[in-house]
């Protein structure tokens, strides 16, 4: 058996995320992984303690990077309210800054939305939603603080809004849309909701 080097880290974490694209986390082997590598099972749980630990290990480079895209957008988004601009906010430049992201790691990301179920992954759209909800309320508070004029919408009809949104656009990963494609596709998603932003919030 080899040696527990880095190399033979890194090559667990290329199989294992092969794995869990063709069968899903709850139907990967580590058994199987470790027979892929050729090191022992109890080799491989010397190197991660668990299957979830492996996954977190393919993917969580991804969910950094989500996270801090997802706040630094929160953040300007803050600040084009405070100079009063929300009409900036609408800046469909951002497409490019997810496609990006998207792409840079692609596979995790099919991972993280389609393939995560039984790992704390596995409610990811429905976490983003709820995330963008008190982010959303925080903003049209900070608005009606500065006296803007700004539409308030049920919560309800903004969760099924967002989810519906979401959806669409991690429609691209699902399909495996190459990035051309997944260009024409977001361009045509903000075509169609954001017209609809605009008329529920009137800004």
């Amino acid at each position: 058996m080899p040696k527990l080097t880095k190399e033979v880290r890194d090559l667990v974490v290329a199989k294992a995320k092969l794995e869990f694209l063709e069968n899903g986390f709850e139907h990967t082997s580590m058994r199987n992984i470790a027979s892929d590598v050729g090191i022992s099972v109890a080799g491989l749980y010397k190197l991660f303690t668990n299957k979830e630990a492996l996954f977190d290990e393919v993917v969580q480079p991804a969910m950094d990077e989500f996270n801090n895209y997802y706040e630094s957008v929160k953040r300007d988004s803050i600040k084009r309210i405070d100079e009063d601009n929300l009409e900036a906010i609408y800046d469909t430049n951002s497409i490019e800054n997810v496609l990006n992201m998207l792409y840079a790691d692609f596979d995790a990301f099919k991972l993280i939305i389609y393939c995560s179920t039984g790992t704390k992954y596995e409610n990811f759209l429905d976490d983003i939603v709820v995330r963008e909800l008190k982010d959303v309320n925080s903003f049209i508070q900070i608005a009606k603080e500065k006296k803007v004029p700004i539409n308030t919408v049920k919560p309800e009809y903004m969760q099924i809004l967002m989810r519906a949104y979401y959806g669409a656009l991690f429609e691209v990963v699902r399909r495996d849309f190459t990035r051309s494609q997944a260009e024409q596709f977001l361009q045509t998603l903000i075509d169609f909701f954001e017209p609809g932003w605009r008329e529920i919030f009137r800004v």
